[in-house]
């Protein structure tokens, strides 16, 4: 999963920075271990941008067309499991731009 990490939540997170989605009000004060959270409906407009950005259709090689990224996923996962089945190289994704 850490190939997916960069492309969509990294992008995503500072994509939301950039727009101003979040303010300091979105989150909760540190609790008694110094953790800070996103309220409820922060989390909601969190997630709402999440689905948006999984659902954005990127080429894989594996697809002639472009395809979402819960698409990918599925495709790296087949690519993972050829390489455990047969020894073949696993070759991770990489987006294109």
């Amino acid at each position: 999963m850490e190939e997916f990490r960069s492309p969509i939540v990294d992008t995503l997170v500072l994509q939301l920075i950039n727009q101003n989605v979040f303010s300091l009000e979105d989150f909760t004060p540190p609790n008694e271990a110094g953790g800070v959270y996103l309220g409820e409906q922060s989390r909601q407009r969190f997630l709402q941008g999440f689905e948006k950005r999984i659902m954005s259709a990127v080429q894989h090689p594996d697809s002639s067309r472009a395809v979402p990224y819960r698409q990918v996923i599925v495709l790296q996962l087949r690519r993972y499991k050829q390489c455990l089945e047969t020894g073949t190289r696993y070759e991770p994704f990489r987006r294109v731009t």
